[in-house]
């Protein structure tokens, strides 16, 4: 055991004396301009996201493209295993991604994606529909306060070919982070983030209620914690300034909900004489 470490170690510093150390720290300089480059160049939020809690950045496809078309190098993709089970509804793919210059291959990554993956397993719904089993439901309480419900996806079958491309977009990133050690500034694409933020928001915007509305809570601001029906009473002005100025598209929609039928309660309030 003691032989075969001194052996492997014996073969490091071999390697290490064979380097050109000049050689070496001009490619790492030459690396570090580059990545300097790649930095000053992507855009936030379009190229790579920030999510918070993260400590480093996330590459997101666009930057990935952009990085490939600075070096001149292209992907190509190759299936290395997959399951297709329309009964069971289950579907999973591992794609390898290659990117090559020429016929040169610069670096190699694997990507996966399946349908168990709970953003693709589950689907948010107000009402627990007829038939479901009650085994299956999860209840959760979203960012508004709101009661909600995880059913199974009733349609997986549809989600095939959005699995096979996460799948390659997952290789995908992971070649590009390889390139430069550009994974020491950026970490893998998590291009799901994005979508259970808006899967839990916007369920429900479309047949909501007055009572619904009201009900939200903001989580923002002076009144966070409260919800919509409370800011109404209590600060007309402020309830006003959140319809008009909230970047959160269901809380806008919440707050002309509750216009609207606030609207509608005076139209049908009994008009009082004018006594003469």
């Amino acid at each position: 055991m003691t032989t075969h470490i001194l052996a492997n170690t014996t073969k490091d510093i071999s390697l290490i004396d064979e380097m050109d150390i000049g050689l070496v720290k001009k490619t790492i300089d030459k690396i570090a301009a580059f990545q300097a480059v790649v930095q000053q160049t992507l855009r936030r939020e379009h190229d790579y996201g920030i999510i918070p809690g993260t400590i480093k950045p996330t590459l997101l496809k666009p930057g990935g493209e952009k990085i490939c078309m600075m070096l001149g190098i292209n992907p190509e993709y190759e299936m290395m295993d997959h399951v297709q089970d329309y009964e069971k509804g289950f579907f999973a793919y591992i794609i390898r991604c290659t990117l090559k210059k020429g016929m040169r291959n610069v670096a190699q990554g694997l990507g996966n994606c399946n349908s168990f993956e709970k953003k693709y397993r589950w689907i948010n719904s107000d009402i627990i529909p007829t038939g479901t089993d009650p085994e299956d439901v999860r209840q959760f309480i979203d960012k508004y306060g709101r009661l909600r419900y995880k059913i199974p996806n009733p349609d997986p079958c549809d989600l095939t070919n959005t699995i096979l491309k996460i799948a390659k977009k997952r290789a995908f990133i992971d070649a590009v982070l390889q390139v430069a050690s550009l994974s020491e500034i950026f970490t893998q694409d998590l291009e799901e983030m994005q979508d259970f933020i808006n899967q839990s928001e916007i369920v429900g915007t479309e047949t909501m209620q007055p009572k619904e509305a009201a009900a939200i809570k903001i989580n923002f601001g002076k009144y966070k914690n409260r919800t919509l029906k409370e800011i109404y009473k209590e600060d007309p002005n402020y309830f006003e300034w959140i319809a008009l100025n909230s970047k959160d598209e269901l809380i806008k929609k919440a707050c002309e909900v509750m216009k609207e039928a606030a609207h509608q309660k005076e139209e049908l309030a009994p008009k009082k004489e004018v006594q003469g």
